[in-house]
């Protein structure tokens, strides 16, 4: 992704914005996945932060929490799997930080693309996802 000047940096000590740009969905996901949208900025609100939040004790450390949060527009924008949710609902973006790394991002009614979590996964779901087709490992 060339344009990664116009995403937005956030500090988890001071979110000081309402809404976030962090990350764009790029042509080779979408049509890996086979996927049309109407947009292709990835938004974040600021209430998602807090709602993450939740996962931190699915991390080795606070520090490795805060890794990879701060990871999380570089998981948008160079994921080694994608898929689709089973409910059609949401595109899943997983990439291995420390731990393998998995955001939810909503395709709304509207079209948008909406950061909905973050969360680790273990290496044996991962597997089950790419050996059920759940997820496609991205070139």
């Amino acid at each position: 992704m060339s344009d990664d000047n116009q995403l937005d940096l956030f500090d988890l000590d001071n979110l000081d914005k309402e809404v976030y740009t962090i990350g764009r969905i790029t042509n080779e996901i979408t049509d890996l996945l086979g996927l049309t949208v109407n947009k292709k900025e990835i938004l974040m609100w600021k209430d998602r932060f807090t709602y993450i939040e939740k996962h931190k004790n699915d991390f080795d450390s606070e520090e490795q929490y805060i890794d990879h949060v701060k990871a999380i527009p570089d998981v948008l924008r160079d994921p080694e799997y994608v898929g689709i949710h089973p409910n059609g609902n949401s595109i899943e973006f997983i990439k291995k930080i420390d731990k393998n790394l998995m955001i939810a991002v909503r395709i709304n009614n509207k079209g948008n693309l909406v950061f909905r979590t973050s969360y680790p996964i273990k290496d044996s779901k991962l597997n089950n996802y790419i050996s059920s087709g759940r997820v496609k490992k991205v070139k």
